[in-house]
């Protein structure tokens, strides 16, 4: 799913402290003075520079400390220029940076004095690849195919281009070659995954990759392919396993333990789904990892109850988790759920920069509650610690229509709409003022620009079709939410919308398919029906022109 942009002001970053103990620190001190003796030593030759600040580099790498190391390995290419083993060094440690531009940089510098160096050529050609040069990709792995026909690696980045460029007969028989040389080499394995896939072969696709999984073995890319196929049945077990494996490789990265969070709402453990993201918000405060929990909670569709609930498992939930649920409920138009989780904290709290976010989406629930005297108030103060906060002026958009303000609800609300295209909310609350003004066109516009700017956003999908139902355009609501559905086969939110909308037009097979995945992607059992013809995946893309089969 995609996140709209970081829209409010004063957003808390936090930061990582450095990395590394004293013995690493008294490195990186010793790199410093060596560096600084470097640039002083003009007596030195430019080779008697590079050799020192290489060795430095070297040192400092092999202790980890990239950083310090990239310093040296400038200073020593600034001396020395011409010397393949010292592009070669340095381009590994800009991968280890993960500065792939750099690193492709130095490979192809490293290249282009020693055409020979192979290492150099394979890396050149896998750095193509990831960073989506596909031509270089594909020139590269022939000349090493040329060299050596049955290359792993080049044989890889062979069959990854063709495949990505949709020539899938010569992609079958480039997997065909790897499976043969190597039948257990797991890039082969998923990449033949990803064909089965894509030929609608779901069964084949899974049963490559899985058996890797579970024997407890498998990277990341793997993961990420059974990801996809575990998304495409409702498996919510394997995509609970999934979830739990990334998050223990990588505990301190907000995003994995975030999609950690979401697989323990749906398989019902609230409590683990709790705490998880009160842990994520205590170390990752500020607007965008708002922005993300609220997205999350968007696709798993969370009742305001659930919400209340699982926050009343928290002794008290982290302020900023708090208000990220309220901002949800807000977003859903549940004015009331907002209210009661803000209350406790927000109430009587005094108003200031720190507060203004929490203040402003106070202010909000209240003007949706219809108490426009206190909602107004607290707007007012909010925006004088910072004029642009979103929330506040929502607020005070409701409380300028409940006055019959128009000209001043369609200034405020377009302020909000501008600050952020994809935030679907401000789109609908824009849209609420034009049809108060009579202006229907401009009011449906403003959904479609919602929808347009995130495809992927369940809320803006949400207030689109409930729109396009009104207007007696049930049909394309449903092509919509069907479009949706097929982006995003894991979001409850998109098969719910989608269910709705099946049962008004009383299609049976749309219900019980929705019906079923809703179902299974809360872990139950259900029977899946089997996918329609016109949404099965297996489209064909034959942008450069080859073979369709």
């Amino acid at each position: 799913m995609m996140v709209r942009q970081q829209r409010r002001r004063g957003a808390r970053i936090a930061t990582s402290r450095h990395p590394g103990g004293g013995s690493a620190r008294r490195i990186v001190m010793t790199a410093l003075a060596v560096g600084g003796a470097i640039l002083l030593a003009g007596c030195q030759s430019p080779a008697e520079r590079a050799a020192e600040a290489m060795a430095m580099a070297q040192q400092l790498a092999s202790a980890g400390q990239y950083g310090p190391a990239q310093q040296q390995f400038d200073i020593a290419v600034a001396a020395r220029d011409d010397l393949p083993e010292l592009w070669m060094a340095r381009a590994r440690n800009q991968v280890a940076l993960n500065d792939y531009a750099g690193a492709f940089g130095s490979f192809r510098n490293a290249l282009d004095q020693d055409r020979t160096n192979r290492e150099a050529l394979d890396a050149v050609a896998q750095l193509s690849l990831a960073t989506g040069r596909l031509d270089d990709a594909r020139d590269y792995a022939t000349q090493i195919l040329s060299l050596d026909p049955n290359n792993m690696n080049a044989l890889l980045v062979d069959a990854t281009v063709a495949f990505r460029r949709g020539r899938l007969d010569y992609t079958e028989k480039q997997i065909a070659k790897i499976r043969t040389l190597e039948p257990d080499n797991e890039a082969g394995r998923v990449l033949a995954s990803q064909f089965a896939q894509r030929r609608g072969r779901l069964a084949e696709a899974q049963s490559l990759i899985e058996p890797i999984f579970i024997a407890g073995e498998g990277g990341r890319e793997l993961r990420r392919q059974l990801q996809s196929l575990y998304e495409r049945s409702g498996n919510a077990r394997g995509l609970l396993a999934i979830a739990q494996r990334n998050a223990a490789e990588q505990p301190r990265d907000p995003a994995t333990q975030l999609a950690l969070a979401k697989q323990l709402l749906l398989s019902g453990q609230d409590r683990a789904a709790a705490q998880a993201l009160d842990q994520i918000h205590r170390a990752a405060p500020g607007d965008a990892q708002r922005d993300l929990t609220v997205a999350m909670l968007a696709d798993v569709d969370v009742a305001g109850p659930t919400l209340i609930a699982m926050l009343a498992t928290l002794s008290p939930p982290d302020p900023e988790l708090a208000l990220a649920a309220a901002q949800y409920a807000l977003a859903r138009g549940d004015y009331a759920t907002a209210e009661r989780l803000l209350a406790p904290t927000a109430r009587d709290r005094q108003v200031g920069p720190d507060t203004a976010d929490e203040q402003g989406a106070y202010a909000l629930a209240l003007a949706g509650l219809g108490r426009t005297d206190d909602a107004a108030g607290r707007a007012k103060t909010a925006l004088q610690f910072d004029d642009g906060q979103t929330e506040a002026l929502m607020a005070r958009t409701l409380v300028e229509l409940a006055a019959r303000n128009i000209d001043g609800a369609l200034r405020d609300a377009r302020v909000v709409a501008a600050q952020s295209a994809d935030y679907a909310p401000g789109s609908a609350l824009l849209s609420r003022v034009f049809n108060v003004a009579g202006d229907k066109l401009l009011a449906d516009r403003a959904l479609f620009d919602a929808i347009n700017a995130d495809r992927n956003d369940p809320i803006a999908l949400r207030q689109l079709t409930t729109m396009l139902v009104q207007r007696g355009r049930g049909d394309d609501a449903i092509d919509y939410a069907r479009g949706f559905t097929v982006r995003n086969p894991a979001s409850v939110a998109g098969w719910s919308i989608r269910q709705q909308l099946c049962r008004q037009t009383r299609d049976a097979n749309c219900t019980a398919r929705a019906t079923a995945m809703i179902a299974r992607l809360h872990g139950q059992s259900a029977a899946l029906p089997a996918t329609p013809e016109d949404e099965q995946l297996a489209e064909r893309d034959y942008s450069d022109g080859g073979d369709a089969k």
